[in-house]
């Protein structure tokens, strides 16, 4: 028997945009993993598997979901090993930031991004979770679902980064200036405009205090401009493309650094493919291809001297 809230969520999803199956796709992804035993998986995300409607759970049994991963890493090579090992880079920088202090979360493109529901002590801290609309209003109807009511720990706002200032939009739903804050943005420079990625970045600088940090995901600026493509890049960029959401933006790993002091931020770690392998899947014996065009960075507010 199909529930009444299960219809209602197919009608919302069928109703919803490209950004909303993407979300819903990477939560997907990020559930199969923690069916993996405790010695070898890189994070616990049983978070997303609740998030799943009930009409997507069947896709979770075992027959289904090894069938679909193999699909998919046929169809995108290295997309799931990038995703998993990103993910877990986020966590462990996330658990150093509340293991310090910080007063602060925001989740810029937060997606279906299960972390204030799942990472210990994130409670203790006030999230924002930032993103569109529409895919916004589908997760909040999931949560709600899943845990009886919103968290009073979690505010959700709206957003489209390249039409919306950043700093007024925090602003107007309670975010305190000043504070040391911790911003994810993952999987979403990419699909913004430069000036876009910018303003982030100057507004974080603005708004937070010295030493709160943000860790962010880009896409090498080769691969973007087409200068250094190589042909799983034009496989991954046809996926991309394909889904409705394609990428536009991308940094040089060669000038991240001046990038990021030009903003007022001291570059921490700068992390891909090779060192992924090393710190998280070898010491596990785990074999996964990982997507070298995208990586990961850790940055943190360096001073307060540049005029922003």
């Amino acid at each position: 028997m199909v529930r009444q809230d299960d219809i209602t969520l197919r009608r919302e999803m069928n109703n919803n945009t490209d950004n909303s199956r993407r979300a819903l796709i990477l939560a997907y992804l990020r559930a199969i993993e923690s069916y993996r035993p405790e010695r070898e998986r890189l994070f616990d995300d049983r978070f997303s598997r609740d998030l799943m409607p009930l009409s997507s759970k069947i896709s979770l049994l075992p027959g289904f979901r090894h069938a679909i991963v193999a699909m998919m890493e046929a169809n995108v090579p290295g997309l799931i090993g990038d995703l998993y090992c990103r993910t877990r880079y986020i966590d462990d920088a996330l658990d150093n930031a509340l293991r310090d202090g910080v007063q602060r979360v925001v989740i810029l493109g937060a997606g279906f991004d299960a972390r204030a529901y799942r990472i210990s002590g994130i409670e203790q801290t006030h999230v924002f979770e930032l993103d569109l609309p529409e895919p916004q209003r589908l997760k909040q109807t999931l949560v709600a679902q899943i845990l009886g009511e919103l968290p009073p720990h979690v505010t959700y706002v709206p957003i489209d980064f390249d039409r919306q200032d950043l700093g007024s939009t925090l602003a107007a739903e309670g975010f305190q200036s000043g504070l040391r804050t911790f911003f994810i943005c993952e999987g979403v420079t990419q699909y913004i405009t430069e000036e876009a990625v910018d303003r982030i970045f100057r507004t974080i600088y603005v708004a937070a205090a010295k030493g709160s940090e943000v860790v962010f995901t880009y896409i090498q600026q080769g691969i973007i401009d087409g200068t250094a493509r190589l042909y799983v890049d034009r496989k991954m960029m046809s996926a991309v493309n394909e889904s409705g959401t394609p990428w536009i933006f991308g940094l040089a790993s060669s000038r991240l650094a001046e990038y990021l002091l030009q903003r007022g931020f001291e570059l921490v770690e700068d992390v891909g493919a090779a060192d992924f392998q090393a710190r998280y899947l070898k010491p596990r014996g785990r074999e996964l291809y990982i997507y070298k065009g995208e990586r990961v960075a850790l940055a943190r507010i360096a001073g307060k001297e540049i005029e922003a």
